[in-house]
């Protein structure tokens, strides 16, 4: 089907959708129905969210009823925004695999991931390594060590270094006629201007990095029994998302195109939904910059960046996977429910470690009951 077709034809169903979210949705669904509709990352996805919702509608025209579209309104955000909010809280967690990965360099070699668990006090092999575990270490230590390769030791938006880099014996030379920064052996360019004196300019300098996923690492164990509710979280995520996302179950959760190099602080507003990177059209692998909230926007961030890989062998990250978690930061923070987002948080921070089996699928099965405990209080 062509693209204007598809265009205006998502266009006419979320029109519908629209007008059948303000006549009949209840007040506490309105806000985060009618930006599901508005935010989708592409016009499969709207078309999608709006299909879901006139069916309600149908039903409310026949039996009077609105619980539909309230159940339309808590199935994605139970299953979309939930679950990419519990990743912050899954890296803020002690325990945590993602949260003690830092993308570090000594010697050349990120440090063992078991290493980071250790200095969290869970120094015996009994209490770290089940079978689940190992695995997600072994995959998480090659994901961090080639996507810091990738994304020359830097973060991708901020353009800071990585000091561990330097300290590891990369020491950098500036070359005065490319005015670009050589990093010894390996020769690699950095294209953010980094010598001593452009140090002190806002948005360059050094920090520790970190990998982020763009589509949360806490869903790695869709196929495994305990997994809960991960299976319907997925099928919401290519819904609203407009996408498969089959490359990323069943272990394909730590592709390199599901990774990027960010600096500590601008990881943290990412996986805490307040940062994204939303593609340009018609621009490759470039895109604007995105804040929310009070502190993100004051962080200095550049308003777009071109992203860059060292080697043609290593992807960049998917801009479809980027497109959908945009999408998911700006239906978060238009929905309204904020409030009930930080105080599911809060009950997570206190109760945040993997299950007994590595799973992260206990956090996310916690979240969801919490958030089922504020609609029978609010219903």
């Amino acid at each position: 089907m062509p693209a204007l077709t598809v265009a205006t034809e998502s266009q006419s169903l979320a029109a519908e959708a629209t007008t059948i979210v303000r006549k009949f949705a209840h007040l506490r669904d309105q806000a985060l129905l009618l930006a599901l509709v508005e935010y989708a990352p592409n016009e499969k996805a709207k078309a999608n969210v709006a299909h879901k919702i006139i069916q309600c509608g149908d039903s409310y025209k026949s039996e009077g009823d609105s619980r539909c579209l309230s159940q339309v309104a808590d199935f994605f955000w139970r299953n979309v925004i939930l679950p990419g909010s519990v990743s912050a809280a899954l890296t803020a967690a002690p325990n945590s695999l993602v949260a003690h990965c830092p993308v570090r360099v000594t010697g050349g070699k990120t440090p063992e991931p078991r290493s980071r668990l250790s200095q969290s006090g869970l120094s015996s092999a009994g209490d770290v390594r089940s079978p689940a575990e190992t695995e997600a270490i072994n995959d998480l230590k090659t994901v961090i060590e080639t996507a810091a390769a990738r994304d020359n030791h830097r973060c991708v938006i901020s353009g800071k270094l990585d000091p561990e880099s330097i300290a590891s014996g990369m020491e950098p030379v500036w070359d005065h006629g490319t005015r670009l920064l050589v990093l010894p052996p390996t020769r690699t360019l950095l294209t953010h201007d980094l010598s001593p004196e452009a140090l002190s300019i806002p948005g360059n300098g050094l920090e520790v990095t970190r990998v982020a996923h763009i589509i949360p690492f806490s869903l790695r164990d869709s196929s495994r029994a305990t997994s809960g509710h991960l299976p319907s979280i997925w099928s919401a995520l290519e819904c609203f998302g407009g996408i498969n996302l089959g490359a990323l179950m069943h272990g394909g959760i730590n592709s390199l195109d599901n990774v990027i190099t960010l600096s500590a602080t601008v990881h943290r507003y990412f996986t805490e939904l307040q940062v994204a990177l939303e593609p340009i059209p018609d621009s490759p692998n470039t895109y604007a910059v995105r804040t929310w909230g009070k502190v993100a926007p004051r962080l200095g961030l550049p308003k777009t960046v071109k992203l860059l890989s060292t080697s043609p062998d290593a992807p960049l990250p998917n801009p479809a996977y980027l497109a959908l978690h945009c999408a998911i930061c700006r239906v978060l923070w238009a929905s309204a429910r904020g409030e009930e987002l930080k105080d599911v948080l809060d009950d997570l921070e206190e109760v945040a470690m993997l299950a007994s089996d590595g799973s992260s699928a206990n956090l996310i099965n916690i979240a969801i009951y919490r958030s089922l405990a504020f609609s029978r209080v609010e219903a």
